[in-house]
């Protein structure tokens, strides 16, 4: 759990040091969606470090190598498709949805690359051993 509020952490650093480099500064619109970021920010970690969990794997590589067959396709889908789906807001003259797509891609993007390149590769070296669950999700 350290890793992952830590790959959090990081994803909520990221995020609003990208919209301050793009000139931003902290309104009402702002404030909305910082708050609502470390919900969009959790759910790959999470997704990925239940499947860690839940492994039948007896070494860490066992349990990396499970993770990402049995989450990785799923945890990319939505990743794919939430970035998609934040393209059109974009062109929105509206200021709220403009910044909401902007900012949305930047937290799902974000946190996709935290949860499989900076998560994923902390647990594999930290190397903590687990007894096998026999595929009960816990």
């Amino acid at each position: 759990s350290l890793f992952a509020t830590l790959s959090i952490l990081c994803v909520l650093i990221s995020v609003i040091g990208a919209v301050t480099i793009m000139g931003w500064t902290l309104g009402t619109n702002e404030a909305i969606l910082i708050s609502i970021l470390a919900g969009f920010s959790v759910d790959y970690v999470v997704h990925l470090a239940h499947a860690y969990v839940s492994s039948t794997g007896r070494s860490t590589a066992e349990r990396i190598k499970d993770s990402f067959g049995d989450m990785g396709i799923s945890v990319f889908s939505g990743m794919l498709t939430s970035v998609v789906a934040s393209i059109p807001l974009f062109l929105c003259y509206l200021t709220f949805f403009a910044k909401f797509g902007t900012f949305l891609c930047f937290t799902i993007a974000f946190s996709w690359l935290f949860a499989n390149f900076f998560f994923m590769s902390i647990l594999a070296q930290a190397n903590i051993s687990m007894k096998p669950t026999k595929g009960i999700a816990l």
